[in-house]
């Protein structure tokens, strides 16, 4: 650390909650957030704080490769995961200012191999991540049992299988769903330069800037020095490698250093040049064309894919890469000017460290507590009538269903593949709150129309998601064996057989385990696997199953045939 940075640090710290007299003393604080990792025999972290543009701490602790004993130092590379999605959108801005695309471009235009769509995908609803694409993970993982996709190669070909969109272009979002279009837009830059999207992202970004240990690997295969080896732990408490096998680029595989992200992350309080200025342009709201705001329970999402919400009543913008056994965090305090990243290199990486870093500036600026005390929540008193009205089942047709019920005075909400309930507090004669130790607020929210009762659950500030009252169904087991038989997706030529156990419907695939399905409503059932949240079954005129639709966030109505 230079004298002059020393000196910046005792002016800026009169003005933040900081133990210490000095910048040896702040040094020491700051390195204790991190001593756990600070061990030459087992993965660490790198960090750094950037305070009105201006870097003030940059260090490395425990071992980038364990076979070799190497540690982690500023210049070491780790994969940056879902961060990488803010170098691609920077590339389409600056190939769009170039005059080479246009947003309001149909990305046919540079990929005629992708299906004629019933409508045009523009590159615009790519960027706002509007597209009605699948999310490809999501479809991997249904058909191969796992969300790795390989190869740039095998991502494009299951782009181009879907035939049929979830959602007319620019009429919804979906946040899962820009993974592929991140990849989509790394392809468009691609074609649409001449060059590499890896070569493209050098030469246009990573060395105007001068981040000199940054770069998109889009070969798995090839060697990298001064890496950080991703790990993960075993049952055994041993560590083992978590290697990355994707060549996959725009939605992840961006590698780069905490020096180099400290001189990224400058740019967006201290702009450098033109380049500067655009990567600030990376804080635009992702929206609709009606000038809707995809608010999500994380925050509000911007095009360079971080999201931005009220931490404790101070403005913020976060993010988190997670990849293999790698792990990264960013939190942007916007009125303190101050920015806080570390990124890990083993699966127990805790994101909770670069917040833990802003906390010793911030403490004492946050309006709002780290824990809402109910204690002082002005609480509506309601009969046990009232409490009673909303009791029953409910379903949120993306793929969830839960039960709320009164239990000693209290109405209380059960996810139903789990066997712990949460309370809800009342705030008013229809509002209640989820009681948790948390500063996040969640809210339940009920309307009542001709006897049907809409549940509006909220995540802060998100856009609600919306549950219906149902009166679930219990299927005798011959009821269930007109679902069973097998099921085929032409798209994908994936296939799923349905057979009844134990008075449960169950789902086999070679990929998978059995997955087991509780009944909802008439030919409707939520599963367990993060894919299969809702099946719609469908039937003929005279009664008979013909197919069942998938329903999951990153895929909607996915069909499968019943074959035989």
């Amino acid at each position: 650390m230079t004298n002059n940075t020393f000196i910046f640090l005792i002016i800026t710290l009169f003005s933040f909650k900081v133990i210490a007299q000095g910048p040896t003393d702040f040094e020491k604080q700051i390195d204790s957030i991190f001593q756990t990792w600070n061990s030459s025999n087992k993965p660490g972290v790198t960090a750094g704080i950037i305070k009105d543009g201006k870097i003030i701490y940059l260090k490395g602790f425990g071992a980038a490769n364990l076979e070799t004993n190497e540690l982690i130092t500023p210049q070491t590379k780790f994969q940056l995961g879902e961060l990488s999605k803010q170098f691609t959108t920077l590339a389409i801005l600056l190939l769009e200012e170039q005059g080479k695309i246009s947003l309001n471009d149909d990305i046919r235009k540079y990929m005629t191999e992708l299906p004629k769509y019933k409508h045009v995908v523009t590159v615009e609803h790519l960027l706002n991540h509007s597209s009605g694409l699948y999310n490809i993970n999501k479809i991997h993982s249904v058909i191969n049992g796992s969300e790795e996709v390989k190869t740039q190669e095998e991502a494009l070909k299951l782009i181009e299988s879907q035939k049929t969109l979830s959602f007319k272009p620019g009429t919804d979002f979906s946040f899962h769903e820009s993974v592929t279009e991140s990849i989509l837009m790394a392809e468009i830059v691609a074609r649409s330069s001449g060059q590499s999207f890896a070569d493209f992202v050098k030469t246009s970004i990573f060395e105007p800037l001068g981040m000199k240990n940054s770069l998109i690997r889009d070969d798995s295969d090839a060697m990298l020095n001064n890496v950080a080896q991703p790990y993960q732990k075993n049952k055994d408490e041993r560590y083992k490698r978590n290697q990355i096998n994707s060549s996959v680029v725009g939605a992840i595989n961006a590698y780069s250093s905490a020096e180099d992200l400290a001189i990224w992350y400058s740019n967006f309080h201290n702009p450098k040049g033109n380049l500067g200025k655009m990567i600030q342009k990376l804080d635009a709201p992702v929206k609709l064309p009606n000038g809707k705001k995809n608010i999500y329970y994380w925050g509000e999402m911007a095009i360079g894919r971080e999201f931005t919400h009220p931490e404790r009543g101070l403005p913020i913008f976060w993010n988190f890469g997670m990849q293999g056994g790698y792990g990264t965090n960013v939190f942007r305090y916007l009125d303190q000017n101050l920015i806080s990243f570390a990124l890990g290199n083993n699966n127990q990486y805790n994101g909770g460290l670069a917040h833990d870093v802003i906390d010793v500036f911030a403490e004492d600026l946050y309006p709002l507590p780290s824990e809402i005390d109910f204690e002082t929540l002005n609480v509506k008193k309601l009969s046990p009538k009232k409490l009673k009205s909303f009791e029953g089942h409910y379903w949120f047709k993306e793929g969830y269903a839960s039960k709320l019920f009164v239990e000693n005075d209290t109405l209380r909400s059960q996810y139903i593949f789990s066997r712990g309930s949460i309370k809800l507090v009342p705030l008013s004669d229809n509002t209640f709150q989820q009681y948790a130790k948390m500063e996040d607020k969640r809210l339940f929210k009920f309307e009542e129309k001709d006897d049907d009762m809409t549940l509006f659950f909220t995540y802060n500030e998100s856009r609600p998601d919306i549950m219906k009252r149902y009166i679930p169904v219990n299927p005798s087991e011959k009821e269930l064996q007109t679902y069973a038989g097998t099921y085929y997706n032409k798209e994908y030529a994936s296939l799923f057989y349905f057979y009844v156990e134990n008075g449960k419907l169950v789902a086999k695939n070679l990929n998978h385990r059995d997955i087991e399905f509780e009944s909802i409503t008439k030919d409707v059932f939520s599963g367990r696997s993060m894919f299969f949240n809702a099946l719609n079954f469908n039937r003929d005129n005279s009664g008979k199953i013909i197919d069942f639709r998938m329903v999951t966030d990153g895929i909607k109505n996915l069909v499968f045939e019943k074959v035989k």
